[in-house]
């Protein structure tokens, strides 16, 4: 059984390579700065519903994302989130220590846990201000944060540009130009949730 969901899980990572090639130009810069074994927390800027498949498309090692848990219990959905072995957090204090703890978990065992530290996709194409769910993270295991600017996805479908609109659904572009820039490691003792905004920020102007 561990066999076949490994090989799922590679299929399901392949999968979404795949699409996120057909659907956008992308170009990946950056991603040999995760480390090849180990803990790794990354972040990013929350632009969409593609960014998850981005992530998996620009990096070599499986990612345990750390999801909303309305999202994570959609039909469909929810197949390739367990698949993925994400895990779910809600804004309540149970759900956010559980959340917390499979982080710790993840993280102890080696793996690479995803933080949209903003906690949802943006209504304005800007970057909200951050949450504290890294640095509680880092209280308990202290890992490198690699920064991530996802760049040029404001504007197509699948974010939150159009909503409401009643063409929201119609494609402004074929194979959007797209950017994944994958920062240098920043140390536990640095990454407050203000040090890794002002990162994140300027990686993000840097590459418009």
């Amino acid at each position: 059984m561990l066999l076949f969901n490994k090989l799922l899980e590679k299929s399901y990572r392949v999968g979404a390579r795949l699409l996120v090639h057909i659907i956008y130009s992308c170009d990946f810069e950056g991603f040999e700065n995760i480390p090849e074994t180990g803990p790794a927390i990354l972040i990013a800027n929350h632009v969409s519903y593609m960014d998850g498949m981005i992530m998996n498309a620009a990096c070599k090692r499986p990612i345990r994302f750390v999801i909303d848990e309305d999202i994570y219990n959609q039909p469909f959905v929810n197949y390739f989130m367990k698949m993925d072995r994400a895990i779910p957090i809600k804004a309540n204090k149970g759900a956010v220590a559980r959340a917390l703890a499979q982080a710790k978990e993840a993280l102890e065992n080696g793996d690479v846990v995803m933080i949209f530290p903003e906690g949802l996709i943006t209504y304005s194409g800007y970057m909200s201000r951050f949450k504290f769910g890294v640095e509680w993270v880092l209280k308990t295991h202290p890992t490198p944060v690699i920064p991530i600017a996802l760049v040029g996805l404001w504007g197509s479908i699948f974010s939150r540009k159009y909503l409401g609109r009643k063409y929201r659904y119609v494609p402004r572009y074929f194979r959007k130009k797209i950017k994944a820039i994958c920062g240098t490691p920043v140390l536990p003792q640095d990454a407050t949730i203000n040090n890794l905004q002002k990162i994140l920020m300027r990686m993000y102007e840097e590459n418009l």
